[in-house]
């Protein structure tokens, strides 16, 4: 039977979702790019007896000369798939987000810590079977120096390989307590690569087979990634505080949706577009405000309360608020937070100190 435009396709795996998705739905992007997702093609129906394989004229098999393109820019001619994958996250800021692969690594250091605690008994065995000879024991020497067929050679073999283990072991030790210092991308961002692959202008927007269109798959119903070992190279930000993440976040989501309804999508993308530089401005402006209000308002609330006892009240409960803002605008350290926390309680005291005096 043959397949017509109506019928019903199949969601990619890349789609993966917890609940029914519907087609032609806009879904957010990191803070720069916010893309529509349609389903993909649908495949043309083979010819059976088809011949795929081309052609190949044999007089002249000689591969034609390679001609190099004249071009600015590399990544603008970047052609479709991986390489313009690499071309975009490349070079968009905040996107170079990778999989960290926790369980494989932790599953090979398990391996090789197994590796060496047979090593370290069959070493310890050795010594032991060999410990009528004192010298091996005190004396280095009669191990790396002795000759093959002895028992100080059998032992310099076996700590050659132990030595040998343990170099592999710390090396890949390390490496992975590099990998775990690696922050978490923003679930926006992973969704602007996801938003990208299954671009609606590709072409291919499904071109990513299972389970490499797992990567970068995220959930329909919050556009969150679906994997949870993802690390980022470069965040979008030099700062990732509560306020940044909740702003390029659940704010940009809900101003997304109200700015949808109204605002037209940029043709180029097929999608809505929100500059970096635009929301690091705002966020700016945002926290230069607050940050400059704090301490003003404190003085004028201070200022028009009289009671002594409630003037006491509101410096403690002030203090909190205080400390509460800074550990939520920015990446303060807890000694940062209290040592600012007490310089604003100071303030306060020599504020009411004179109000009481005069």
């Amino acid at each position: 039977m043959e397949s017509s435009s109506a019928d019903v396709k199949p969601i990619p795996l890349a789609h993966m979702s917890r609940v029914p998705s519907t087609p032609n739905k806009t879904v957010i992007s990191p803070a720069s790019t916010f893309a529509t997702l349609v389903e993909s093609p649908q495949e043309q129906t083979e010819n059976p007896f088809h011949d795929p394989k081309p052609k190949v004229d044999r007089k002249d098999s000689r591969p034609s000369p390679l001609v190099r393109r004249e071009t600015s820019l590399v990544e603008d001619d970047a052609l479709h798939g991986y390489p313009k994958l690499a071309a975009f996250i490349g070079g968009a800021n905040g996107c170079a987000i990778y999989k960290r692969f926790a369980s494989l690594n932790a599953r090979n250091l398990l391996y090789h810590q197994a590796k060496l605690v047979a090593l370290e008994h069959e070493l310890n065995d050795l010594e032991h079977h060999h410990s009528w000879c004192k010298d091996l024991q005190y004396k280095v020497d009669h191990i790396f120096h002795a000759e093959p067929g002895s028992a100080g050679y059998e032992l310099r073999m076996k700590h050659e390989e132990v030595s040998d283990a343990l170099k592999e072991y710390n090396r890949l030790l390390l490496e992975q307590q590099k990998l775990h210092k690696l922050p978490q991308p923003d679930d926006t961002y992973v969704n602007s690569i996801h938003n990208f692959i299954h671009n609606v202008k590709a072409g291919e927007p499904n071109w990513l087979s299972h389970p490499e269109n797992t990567i970068y798959a995220v959930w329909d119903d919050d556009r969150k990634a679906i994997q949870r070992d993802l690390v980022t190279l470069k965040p979008a930000y030099g700062t990732q505080d509560t306020f940044t993440r909740l702003f390029n976040g659940a704010f940009l989501y809900s101003w997304h949706k109200l700015f949808s309804r109204f605002g037209k999508p940029d043709d180029e993308i097929d999608g809505y577009n929100y500059h970096e530089s635009t929301l690091s401005r705002y966020m700016t402006a945002i926290v230069m405000v607050v940050a400059s209000a704090l301490p003003t308002t404190s003085i004028i609330a201070l200022y028009y309360i009289h009671e002594p006892l409630w003037r006491l009240i509101f410096i403690v409960l002030y203090g909190g608020i205080f400390a509460a803002c800074l550990a939520f605008f920015t990446e303060a350290r807890r000694v940062e937070i209290f040592g600012a926390s007490v310089a604003l309680a100071g303030v306060q005291v020599v504020f009411v100190g004179t109000a009481f005096g005069n």
